[in-house]
């Protein structure tokens, strides 16, 4: 579920525009980005852009691309602007790819089942519910890019660059997570039948697993240029994103506490909800549209900044209460009211993309005027997608080995082992995408 590029220098006077100074790393070309105090609008892009996508993790990235919303200066248009990526996006890009190693660490993939009862699964459900909002974070970065109606992304270049890079992913990841991974890592027996040949061909051509990200992510795509044109009017661009949100986020969420916390029967809200239509794929659409209004509206006041931590701290209080309620009402651990279509998880991405914004950005800029500081930040997230491929498969080996996330108190072993597995995992595709072939699929 994996490569963010820029960041934006405040001016000291409110109305000033950002600076953008020239990045070290890549030769390649960078756009700059136009941002006012009440609405910021990105006015430039570059020729190529990334991906953030990627299960939910992630992000494509070419090696030559680069993802960049910019800000051109309003004030002095003649005037030679320095540029600078947008670093924030690659801090937010990697966090993104570890909450995906760190949730499958947590609660997804475990060797020995979780007892919500006892101290070992509460502090694994706990963990598991802080890290829901990877795979939203993700499309949110995507949003930022692909909608910018500045950046000139045409309907061919969607399917015969960015879709078709994606079908190369899910061609090699299913043959391998269904042949190599299945019968070679897990070391499951293969019989050989008829039915045997059927349902592998079935599983290769679903994908399934974490795979199901990169469905997704085709279905952004072709929806696409549809959203470019949503967006070019900011009021109806938030008045898709409140719609989609409400129906799709935050009524399922009430309903599903109606069934789950409260016991009532509200099946027919949920028929009723089914028929508006915008019921199933609504709430990843609200990610993607998010992810670019957020992105390009300035808050100018910091109490505004401080409520969306306070939404984030909040929505993330919300996920693991409405996670145990479920657990105790179906006697057993659930993946209930704390899934990514929930309003909870939702408010949580949310937080955590304006604090990479803000406090994140500001943190950061001392540290990017080192040119060893940005080139480490630009690999790791170049190799953020193929982190969330690989990691997979990763675990369960070092699961074979005895070595898993359960092996002494979670409070402390999970987040240094999912450091590990992490690393392992990054070390792995870092070495992978200096053949040329692996750089086309992850």
């Amino acid at each position: 579920m994996s490569k963010e590029e820029l960041n934006i220098t405040f001016s000291e006077e409110e109305n000033k525009p950002l600076i953008i100074e020239e990045d070290a790393i890549n030769d390649n070309k960078e756009t700059i980005l136009n941002v006012n105090n009440n609405d910021s609008e990105v006015k430039k892009n570059n020729d190529n852009d990334n991906i953030l996508e990627n299960d939910e993790v992630i992000n494509e990235n070419n090696e030559n691309e680069e993802n960049e919303p910019l800000v051109k200066s309003s004030v002095s248009p003649k005037k030679p602007t320095s540029k600078k990526r947008l670093y924030w996006v690659d801090c937010l890009r990697v966090f993104s790819s570890f909450l995906v190693v760190f949730i499958h660490c947590s609660n997804i993939s475990l060797k020995i089942p979780i007892d919500y009862k006892k101290y070992n699964g509460r502090v694994l459900i706990v963990y598991c519910c802080i890290a829901r909002p990877c795979v939203p974070l993700f499309l949110m970065i995507s949003g930022i890019f692909f909608l910018n109606p500045d950046k000139k992304i045409s309907i061919k270049m969607i399917y015969t660059k960015y879709i078709l890079r994606i079908l190369k992913s899910i061609i090699f990841w299913s043959l391998y997570y269904n042949i190599i991974d299945y019968y070679v890592v897990r070391n499951k027996k293969f019989e050989y039948s008829k039915e045997t040949i059927i349902t592998l061909m079935k599983n290769i051509f679903v994908g399934g697993g974490h795979l199901w990200y990169l469905y997704l992510t085709i279905g952004l795509y072709i929806l696409t240029p549809i959203y470019r044109l949503v967006v070019t009017d900011r009021k109806i661009a938030w008045y898709a994103t409140i719609i989609y949100s409400i129906v799709t986020q935050f009524l399922i969420t009430l309903f599903d506490f109606f069934t789950i916390g409260l016991n009532w029967d509200v099946k027919f809200l949920y028929d009723t909800l089914e028929n508006l239509l915008i019921y199933k794929f609504g709430h990843y659409l609200c990610y993607y549209l998010l992810g670019y209004l957020v992105s390009t509206q300035e808050f100018t006041k910091k109490r505004y900044i401080y409520l969306s931590y306070f939404i984030g701290i909040l929505g993330s209080c919300l996920s693991v209460a409405f996670r145990f309620i479920s657990c105790y009402h179906y006697h057993k651990d659930v993946h209930k009211l704390s899934k990514y279509h929930h309003f909870n998880v939702a408010m949580g991405a949310y937080g955590i993309f304006v604090f990479f914004k803000y406090t994140v950005n500001h943190a950061i800029e001392p540290l990017m005027e080192k040119e060893w500081c940005r080139k480490v930040l630009s690999v790791f997230s170049e190799c953020s997608f193929g982190v969330y491929l690989l990691h997979y498969s990763i675990y369960p080996l070092f699961c074979r080995m005895n070595f898993h996330s359960q092996i002494f108190d979670p409070l402390y072993w999970v987040p240094i082992y999912s450091v590990i597995l992490y690393t392992t995992t990054f070390i792995c595709v870092y070495l992978l995408r200096k053949i040329n072939f692996f750089k086309t699929v992850m």
